[in-house]
């Protein structure tokens, strides 16, 4: 009885190993947090500083046209037009999103509803590799295929809207389509049993 007793008041090896391992990961938590915390602070401080130090006016930084930090208004400020790059990332965002989601469901239809299940099985690993490939990539590819060709088939410098949405189409297209993959695999059967009866066609 004294053993079973001294047992359960000391705390074992096991305990000592769960409460270092606790220790660890709160360290870790602590420190990725402090990290994000001193990257925001950084990149405020200094993007605040443009308004407070340098006194720029937050309307000519949404409406201005022209970026070029380097040089000076008449008023002596930089001068930071932000309104080119805003409406370039917004267009190319929708964009880009607009021509990339009617293929992303064709290929997700065709892999779930028409491919046969060995070609699903090739097309899937592609599709998952194509997700895992960092943009840095798909940015480079761009810069040195796509802007080019664009260059060379319609003139101009090649860097614009055109460029941004090819590329930005082909990083999101294997992301939608893996996610209406799912979607559609998630489909219970009974409502597919239920179209089916009422006449619908794997078309």
């Amino acid at each position: 009885m004294d053993e079973i007793k001294h047992d359960l008041q000391n705390p074992s090896k096991a305990t000592h190993e769960d409460l270092f391992g606790r220790g660890i990961t709160y360290f870790c938590i602590g420190f990725v947090s402090l990290l994000v915390i001193s990257i925001l602070y950084f990149i405020t401080t200094r993007g605040l500083a443009t308004f407070t130090t340098n006194h720029v006016s937050l309307w000519k930084f949404l409406s201005g046209t022209n970026w070029n930090p380097a040089m000076l208004d008449k008023h002596g400020n930089p001068q930071i037009g932000a309104l080119p790059m805003i409406v370039t990332s917004f267009s190319v965002t929708v964009l880009a999103a607009v021509v990339a989601t009617p293929f992303a469901l064709g290929v997700a239809l065709f892999m779930t509803e028409i491919a046969p299940e060995r070609g699903t099985k090739i097309l899937q690993p592609v599709i998952e590799l194509l997700v895992g490939i960092p943009s840095v990539v798909y940015g480079f590819i761009g810069l040195s295929v796509i802007v080019p060709l664009i260059r060379h088939s319609f003139g101009g410098t090649g860097f614009g809207i055109l460029a941004g949405t090819l590329v930005l189409f082909v990083m999101v297209l294997p992301t939608i389509t893996s996610l209406s993959v799912d979607s559609i695999k998630a489909v219970p059967m009974f409502y597919r049993s239920a179209s089916l009866a009422l006449g619908a066609t794997r078309w």
